[in-house]
């Protein structure tokens, strides 16, 4: 299949450009990576883009707080992806703004520190032969319970148990999943695991340790690409491009009402500045919450599709930055807090990521995510509490720091976050998809607006592809993120789908100017 690419710094020009019928305006609801992505293909080729944020910002979820010569992200944001077309676009987009990260993710679990994803020999070092010959039999278990009777697969404790066995589950995933989601794995769907994990088991590595395998390079990546200056850069760059290409990107505007009135005709009402206004387009791309966009549309969805749109659910969450007066805490990129008792579940050093992060070399800062639900008992927790509470959990139960070495905190609150997969979320997406397949000219993206959580790499894939397909070409954007491999093995074998490609004829332009 031979797609167009307009990459980063080339002006379009007609000779390269897809025939895009001018009569077409398509308006984005939300400058997060798949809506922008969305409107940077489109009008690099030429089309007419309205996106509508109602922050005062870009990027969603892929934010970058700059305070006092500090740069925060909101979570650990990183650029890997198997797609090599989708890595030249990267690199155009960010051309001159990226740096390598060594890549070192681990689990804290019980006072000890461990490899994600699990490897035996680390285990072995860590807790001694008897554990390694205790997961291996209770792996070896749950691969003859479900070979002779055999048992559907359901929820998020069976799909572990599955690929790791009890034991494993117990030490590396339990704790941490219900600290994410708030739920027993029992109560969350298989899904999950199978999107997140997909690929790895104790048999893929303890084949890839002792045998290798000829067929399928399990290998992980060892490496990322990050933006300098915070992953904001990467919806500010495509915002840039958006508006040097014509499109507009609106700030401050919050989408009431989607008015269907017709095949690729369909109105959209927003408030900006206290006042009311509308806007009409051809096609709608929806990045809102999936739940929301059926509950705003006209006309109305009715009873079931209202039901299950609003019993779809997201976890919220805090981010917690320090800014520390200290020259380094560690060398991960990040690491998973496995304990109960600790406030946080994640953290990651920004200075391991990019030298600019940082005022300078004297000092270091941590982003700490508190993984909660509004109105639960960490949302209610006051900001010094919150700060109080993870500077102790810091000092005293991992001690990773001294309390005068902190300089400073801020905290930001972030709503729905986190798709939920409870048991029952995958009925709920089709009720809500039935409903809007019929409507010619809405579309969704994303991570919020599909209801599946993916990475930003996979949300801009899904943008381009949907870019791609408001210009003409038939794709399906909804095919990313469906790869039977997990997400970071650098290559194996993936059923075939559409993906981000650039045409053999455009190779030529699409290469950086060289001297």
């Amino acid at each position: 299949m031979e797609l167009d690419l307009q990459p980063h710094h080339f002006s379009p020009s007609p000779e390269n450009l897809i025939v895009s019928d001018n009569k077409k305006h398509t308006i984005i609801l939300g400058a997060g990576p798949a809506g922008l992505a969305t409107g940077h293909e489109i009008t690099a080729n030429g089309g007419q883009v309205t996106v509508l944020e109602r922050n005062s910002f870009v990027g969603g979820l892929c934010r970058t707080v700059h305070v006092d010569g500090y740069r925060f992200d909101l979570g650990g944001h990183r650029w890997f992806t198997k797609n090599e077309a989708l890595n030249d676009w990267f690199k155009r987009l960010l051309e001159g703004e990226l740096v390598m990260v060594d890549r070192i993710s681990r689990i804290y679990y019980n006072g000890k520190y461990f490899f994600y994803p699990i490897q035996f020999s680390d285990i072995l070092k860590q807790t001694g032969p008897l554990t390694i010959l205790h997961a291996g039999f209770a792996f070896l278990w749950a691969v003859l319970r479900q070979t002779v009777f055999p048992r559907s697969i359901e929820n998020m404790q069976q799909a572990y148990c599955a690929q790791f066995g009890k034991k494993l589950y117990e030490m590396f995933f339990r704790q941490y999943t219900e600290k994410v989601w708030g739920l027993p794995c029992e109560e969350l769907s298989a899904d999950w695991v199978s999107q997140r994990s997909k690929g790895l088991s104790v048999w893929s590595v303890v084949r890839e340790a002792m045998l290798g395998n000829k067929d399928q390079l399990t290998s992980l990546i060892d490496e990322f690409m990050y933006p300098q200056y915070g992953y904001m850069r990467v919806p500010e760059r495509m915002a840039e491009d958006i508006q040097k290409w014509g499109g507009k990107v609106h700030l401050g505007t919050t989408v009431t009402r989607v008015m269907y009135h017709g095949p690729n005709d369909v109105e959209v009402f927003y408030r900006k500045d206290q006042e009311e206004h509308s806007i009409r387009g051809t096609d709608v791309v929806s990045t809102i919450p999936l739940g929301v966009l059926a509950r705003i549309l006209e006309p109305a969805c009715g009873a079931a599709v209202e039901n299950a749109a609003r019993e779809l659910a997201f976890r919220d969450l805090i981010t917690v930055n320090l800014k520390l007066h200290r020259k380094q805490v560690s060398r991960d990129t990040w690491l998973y807090i496995q304990d109960s008792d600790i406030l946080f579940g994640r953290m990651h050093e920004p200075k391991n990521w990019s030298r600019d992060m940082v005022p300078d070399d004297e000092h270091t800062s941590l982003v700490l995510e508190c993984f909660c639900s509004k109105g639960d008992a960490i949302w209610n927790l006051s900001d010094d509490e919150i700060e109080a509470r993870c500077v102790n959990d810091l000092v005293d139960k991992l001690q990773f720091i001294r309390k005068e070495e902190v300089e400073g905190t801020n905290i930001i609150r972030t709503r729905e976050t986190y798709p939920i997969y409870d048991m029952e979320y995958a009925k709920k997406i089709g009720i809500i998809n039935d409903f809007l397949a019929p409507l010619e000219g809405i579309h969704i993206v994303g991570r919020g607006g599909t209801f599946r959580y993916n990475n930003s790499d996979h949300s801009i894939e899904m943008g381009l592809l949907l870019g791609q397909k408001l210009l003409g070409h038939e794709v399906n954007h909804m095919a990313v993120n469906t790869e039977t491999v997990y997400h970071e093995i650098k290559s194996g074998s993936e059923p075939e789908r559409d993906s981000y490609e650039i045409a053999e004829s455009d190779q030529e332009r699409a290469r950086p100017d060289t001297p």
